[in-house]
């Protein structure tokens, strides 16, 4: 069943410490987390190529995405396939 809720969800999971970091940082500003994701998201909307450019040094690597191989190597594909036939 679809959500019931008028906007999409949001799903990050940054790094538990970065996390506890900035949730701390955020509290000492007497700001919290969500409101600051959607803060941020309002500024990149209004001025995106400044925005954007504060944020130099800071992304993080990328990742692959979706769930890993079961295996290293996919069915099928092994070197092996067709040896011995000529």
């Amino acid at each position: 069943m679809a959500s019931q809720h008028r906007n999409p969800a949001l799903t990050v999971r940054p790094p538990a410490d970065l996390k506890k970091q900035a949730t701390k940082a955020l509290g000492d500003h007497d700001c919290e987390m969500q409101a600051f994701v959607v803060a941020c998201l309002s500024a990149l909307v209004d001025d995106p190529d400044s925005f954007l450019g504060r944020l130099d040094g800071h992304w993080p690597p990328e990742t692959p995405r979706g769930r890993p191989r079961k295996t290293a190597t996919p069915p099928g594909a092994s070197s092996d396939r067709g040896a011995g036939s000529a």
